[in-house]
């Protein structure tokens, strides 16, 4: 791809956020606090916020309403075509439970066809610093959460996590999963719930977390040796500074010649307050499929009212059968309207390139309007 479009993209990342951060009149209100510790395998259920159902119970959840449009073309004679726009919506109940030293969480997620188990997990705290989770969970490896409230715009950064989320590119996301070969159809590369037991230790400053599991990405079972290990460490170096590194390992049943799947993800974040900075590399062997990518988050929040997202994210898959790359950029504008109502508007542009087939772009656009409890 381009690399003009690269350089420009990262100087306006790094550049453009820090002068707003230093720029006299920019802050109208205080500045936001600081993290001063990592969350990196903490038993976050006792001090959460959440609407108290009773002395040990607590709920919290939201309501997400988005218009999606998107559009993306052919490439030669690769079928990608689809263009769309649409409405979605999505609702989330987070049940919590203290009933210290053991706590426990029970997470339901429902659209209007469908109302899942998201996660669903027990914990056991031997102290303050150390405990034991086992059931349903997230995967650790992404900087990016799993709910609309723990992101910093609408969309996920990576192309490949629009083809899993926006409807206009189901007919691309299958045809291209089909040359990777590796049976994801029903799982994304990051943020999958899976069934397990994790270690977990947490002094504020360092966390770790070490997980067994029967299924990663695909689903499995511990027949003929088909595990999946994940390791994570987070270190807050200096308050608002933090570093994590993370490895996921699974085999599989598959017949082929590799039929392992790993994962290497790491991410540094600077958040001295009101700015925050990002950034996330991964590199993925899947069953004999190589995917490198890097992303760049840079978020200011002016004010109480308004925030800006720029995101920037390149990936690389590469296999015997065909070569991919893409460069997507994300503009988020982030309106807060109460502490409980928000809406954002994001528009996002990805420029790709197949092997021997040629150049392809994909455009997105999202309103989303978010109420959280």
């Amino acid at each position: 791809m381009k690399l003009t479009l690269r350089l420009v993209t990262i100087a306006l990342l790094f550049g453009g956020s820090t002068l707003f951060a230093q720029v006299p009149g920019m802050m109208t209100m205080q500045q936001a606090s600081v993290p001063q510790g990592t969350d990196l395998g903490a038993n976050d259920t006792v001090n959460a916020a959440g609407i108290a159902l009773g002395n040990r119970v607590k709920l919290r959840g939201f309501v997400d309403f988005i218009y999606n449009y998107g559009d993306i073309d052919d490439v030669g004679t690769v079928d990608l075509d689809g263009k769309e726009a649409s409405f979605s919506t999505a609702a989330d109940l987070d049940f919590l439970f203290d009933f210290s030293p053991v706590t426990s969480e029970i997470h339901l997620s429902a659209t209007p066809d469908d109302i899942s188990l998201e996660q669903a997990f027990i914990r056991y705290s031997f102290n303050r610093d150390f405990n034991l989770s086992m059931g349903r969970q997230l995967t650790a490896l992404s900087y990016e959460g799993d709910e609309p409230r723990d992101l910093y715009s609408t969309s996920y950064g990576y192309f490949s996590d629009a083809l899993f989320s926006n409807p206009a590119f189901s007919k691309a996301k299958g045809t291209l999963l089909s040359y990777i070969g590796s049976g994801l159809t029903n799982s994304q590369l990051r943020r999958n719930y899976v069934d397990g037991v994790r270690a977990n230790f947490n002094n504020g400053r360092f966390g770790l977390s070490l997980g067994l599991h029967d299924g990663y990405w695909v689903d499995d079972d511990f027949n003929d040796d088909n595990i999946a290990l994940d390791i994570a460490a987070a270190l807050m170096i200096v308050p608002g500074l933090e570093a994590r590194l993370g490895y996921a390992h699974q085999n599989t049943k598959s017949t082929a010649a590799d039929d392992e799947i790993q994962h290497f993800n790491a991410w540094l974040e600077y958040n001295p307050g009101s700015l925050t900075l990002a950034f996330e590399y991964d590199n993925f062997d899947i069953m004999g499929t190589d995917i490198w990518d890097i992303m760049l988050l840079g978020n200011y929040q002016f004010n109480s009212l308004f925030g800006l997202t720029l995101k920037y994210a390149h990936e690389d898959i590469e296999n015997t059968i065909m070569n991919v790359d893409s460069d997507r950029i994300s503009l988020a504008l982030l309106f807060t309207i109460t502490d409980q109502f928000g809406f954002n508007i994001e528009y996002s542009h990805t420029e790709f390139d197949i092997a021997g087939a040629g150049d392809g772009d994909a455009d997105e656009f999202y309103l989303e309007g978010l109420f959280n409890f």
